[in-house]
């Protein structure tokens, strides 16, 4: 136990006093709740390395391979990762606030409720994780890669994915409050069930997704695609969907009361049992739609006069 301590200080003192450091130096290295704040690690290979409990506030984190890292209840409050690879990581109870990543792979870690809150990422990569119950609110992560992640029943508050992809990703029942995927590549995305009011998915791609029974109202679908998605038994009041184009999509059952769909190009598209009360259907391209049992009071048509203000060219 004596020697253990005696190594682990030994290591401490090496890595806090910087410079050029073996690569290989950390290896199964048991650094259990030690301090190691503020430190800089450049191309270090941390496989089997044990950091449960540290400290690690405010520490940078370059070219660096973790495998099989042990950071349990560790603090990374503030910490940047920057070309690191991450595999079989287990940051479970981990402090991960106002932390930095990018450049990044994080391959089957597991982030069971850990604290992501104001997390900011670029280009980093999410793959096969365990993020269903961490803590994420007020993050940014953009042209990010979230592949194959079980997300049912999550809860995001204020999340930003701008330009990033979502494949393979359920989010069935999961609660968005005020988060925005503008631009996601998202084909066959679940949400079925999900409480997402305001949710924008402005020129989102969301061929094949499901939004079944999903709470939807006031959210932005402008200039989305959504070839063969479902959104049956859905609640869309007041959402848009200016510009939007589909083929065969699926509104039947859900109530659209006041939905914008001005220049909505669909071919196919089913509004069976639709309550479409008081919506917008200016310049709205419909061929061979299904409007059986559909409410349509109070809709409102083509409107000739704003018609041509949109197609008004200044003169030569």
């Amino acid at each position: 136990m004596v020697e253990a301590v005696s190594r682990a200080a030994a290591l401490v003192a090496i890595v806090r006093r910087g410079g050029a450091m073996d690569p290989q130096l950390l290896v199964q290295a048991d650094l259990r709740e030690v301090d190691l704040s503020g430190v800089r690690l450049q191309g270090m290979n941390l496989k089997n390395t044990r950091l449960d409990g540290a400290n690690l506030e405010g520490s940078s984190w370059d070219e660096c391979v973790l495998d099989q890292t042990g950071l349990d209840a560790a603090v990374l409050s503030k910490a940047h990762f920057s070309q690191c690879q991450a595999t079989g990581v287990s940051l479970r109870g981990a402090r991960l606030d106002h932390i930095w990543m990018q450049d990044t792979t994080w391959q089957d870690c597991d982030f069971h409720a850990a604290d992501m809150t104001r997390l900011a990422a670029l280009d980093t990569v999410f793959r096969a994780c365990k993020l269903q119950s961490a803590l994420i609110g007020e993050a940014w992560l953009s042209q990010c890669t979230l592949q194959d992640l079980d997300l049912a029943g999550t809860c995001w508050n204020r999340v930003l994915l701008p330009d990033s992809t979502l494949e393979g990703c359920s989010m069935a029942d999961a609660t968005l409050v005020q988060c925005a995927f503008n631009r996601v590549m998202a084909v066959a995305l679940d949400l079925r069930g999900a409480q997402a009011a305001g949710l924008s998915l402005y020129r989102a791609t969301l061929d094949n997704a499901c939004f079944d029974g999903a709470m939807l109202d006031n959210a932005i679908f402008d200039m989305a695609r959504l070839d063969n998605a479902t959104l049956r038994d859905a609640s869309m009041l007041n959402a848009r969907f200016y510009e939007a184009s589909s083929l065969a999509i699926d509104f039947s059952g859900s109530r659209m009361c006041h939905a914008d769909l001005s220049h909505f190009q669909a071919t196919n598209a089913d509004f069976s049992r639709v309550n479409l009360k008081g919506g917008l259907l200016h310049a709205a391209q419909l061929p061979r739609a299904v409007w059986r049992d559909a409410v349509l009071d109070d809709v409102r048509r083509d409107d000739v006069t704003l018609r041509e203000a949109e197609l008004w060219q200044p003169a030569v």
